[in-house]
């Protein structure tokens, strides 16, 4: 386990991902590690927003992975989104009926959230083509990777916490499917179902 945000949050990251904070700068309002060992080129980014009341939950993916796509300059042709997910974590983390689908059981709210308004999990994969290197890179520069993502609604606290885990695909693929649209990988499961929040403080 690793300590996120001065230990307010903890969650399991791969021992061989680094800490990029340590070789470069990193936002206040962010923790990223990349895997430095199987030049995968994966990023892991954790990233407290302001709470996007506008945003409904069936639309908080695709808004955040268009965010992402916008940051990336990828055009609209070269964004997909193969799944959605929308899991409210209040009533659905001990439903028997729910034990396959991907909420975040390691999840405590404080004594003092008795009765949260909302806290959803809104969980999605999707793709964009984004190019290599800086700036007046071509389209041949381009390449697909591959998003998995978490948005964390914490309406009681105005917060949205995104957990964002992004995959280069391999040079011989550049088909824009990837992997099974419908399934998230075993990196991405163990950190969200391990995720949680010690220190609620940090929010506000």
């Amino acid at each position: 386990m690793v300590d996120l945000f001065g230990g307010a949050i903890t969650v399991s990251v791969p021992s061989t991902w680094r800490d990029v904070s340590q070789v470069r700068q990193v936002p206040d309002n962010q923790e990223v590690y990349q895997d430095c060992t199987e030049e995968t080129g994966a990023v892991l980014v954790f990233e407290i927003l302001q709470y996007q009341s506008d945003v409904e939950n069936s639309n908080a993916c695709s808004f955040f992975l268009k965010d992402l796509a916008d940051a990336n300059e990828a055009s609209l042709e070269e964004q997909q989104i193969h799944s959605e997910q929308v899991v409210n974590l209040l009533l659905d983390g001990n439903n028997d009926e729910k034990k396959g689908q991907l909420f975040l059981p390691s999840l405590s709210l404080p004594a003092s959230m008795d009765n949260p308004l909302e806290l959803y999990a809104c969980i999605s994969r999707g793709s964009q083509k984004v190019a290599q290197g800086k700036k007046g890179s071509t389209t041949k520069d381009a390449h697909w990777i591959d998003v998995e993502l978490c948005v964390l609604r914490l309406k009681n606290v105005e917060t949205d916490l995104l957990v964002s885990l992004s995959i280069p695909r391999r040079e011989n693929d550049d088909s824009g499917e990837g992997l099974v649209a419908d399934y998230h990988s075993g990196a991405f499961k163990e950190i969200v179902t391990s995720f949680n929040i010690r220190d609620w403080s940090l929010f506000g």
